[in-house]
């Protein structure tokens, strides 16, 4: 299936995503019987309580030995044993060593504000061939905001998508200042680009928070924090005001898959040239949290 394929940085390969719950997915979008059963259950938010009830209890813990083998996670980079999680959902959005997320030091570089798989447009107003043709973000309708939306008209966007097996807490790409986050209401659809069917509106229905970032090198930059399957909640950890530096933690998600989307102002910016390159081609780009992915 082409749309669980993506192109990893680091081995120089296309691969295949290996997420859980990839059959129920596959399930939920391409029949007629799952559209009309399990799809209506996941976007939900009924899900989102009872998968998070059940990653919160104590006797979830057994599931994490195995999902660490299943998709070979590499322990040594956790900040703390397996045996000391306290639930699953403790696990999900575990810490890492900082070692194990070094961060680009360069000045003039933007680093990844997440682990995962990677789409970068340089105008937002052309998706196209990822998404269906024509297809575009408005920011107004993002973040519900016009005085601030206004500021990145025809910007550069990068999307960066979470999967279940990836390191879940995100961090600001540039050092800035933050300002106040807002909450947008919405609903848990998933953003698995099956689920989606290369549909943009889900970004702007799922349950999302935004902030901007005021920074002295390459202007705002928006940040959002998109939930989708499972995710109950978005957890900020930063203060607002207060100067933060680049690769410094900005919250987590709990568990689920999620997204995360930075727009930068028109013409601040350049993207790298394998993740521009792979997104022409219709293919996210696997990128860790804290590597380049643009200059200013």
């Amino acid at each position: 299936m082409r749309q669980t394929l993506f192109y990893n940085r680091y081995t120089k390969a296309v691969e295949s995503e290996d997420i859980p719950l990839g059959i129920l997915m596959s399930l939920a979008c391409k029949t007629t019987i799952g559209k009309l059963t399990t799809a209506a259950l996941l976007k939900r938010k009924i899900f989102a309580l009872i998968l998070g009830a059940w990653a919160s209890r104590s006797r979830s813990r057994a599931r994490i030995d195995p999902f660490i083998e299943k998709f070979r996670l590499k322990r040594d980079s956790f900040e703390k044993k397996s045996e000391e999680f306290v639930s699953f959902n403790d696990f999900f959005y575990r810490k890492l060593k900082p070692s194990a997320r070094p961060i680009a030091p360069q000045l003039n570089v933007i680093v990844s504000p997440a682990d995962g798989r990677h789409l970068a447009y340089n105008d937002m107003e052309n998706f196209s061939p990822f998404f269906i043709k024509g297809e575009s973000i408005s920011v107004e309708e993002l973040i519900v905001d016009k005085h601030v939306a206004h500021k990145f008209t025809n910007g550069s966007i990068l999307i960066s998508r979470l999967c279940p097996t990836d390191y879940h807490r995100f961090h600001f790409p540039v050092s800035c200042v933050p300002a106040k986050t807002f909450l947008i209401k919405g609903q848990y659809k998933s953003v698995h680009p099956t689920a989606m069917a290369g549909r943009m509106e889900t970004f702007l229905k799922n349950k999302r928070m935004s902030t901007v970032l005021h920074t002295e090198t390459c202007g705002d930059i928006l940040m959002v924090e998109i939930g989708a399957m499972g995710i109950g909640t978005i957890r900020q950890t930063f203060s607002p005001g207060k100067s933060a530096l680049k690769g410094d933690e900005k919250g987590y998600f709990e568990i689920g898959g999620s997204t995360v989307i930075l727009i930068f102002e028109n013409g601040r910016i350049k993207f790298s040239e394998d993740i521009l390159e792979k997104t022409s081609g219709g293919i996210e780009t696997y990128i860790l949290m804290g590597d380049e992915i643009a200059t200013f």
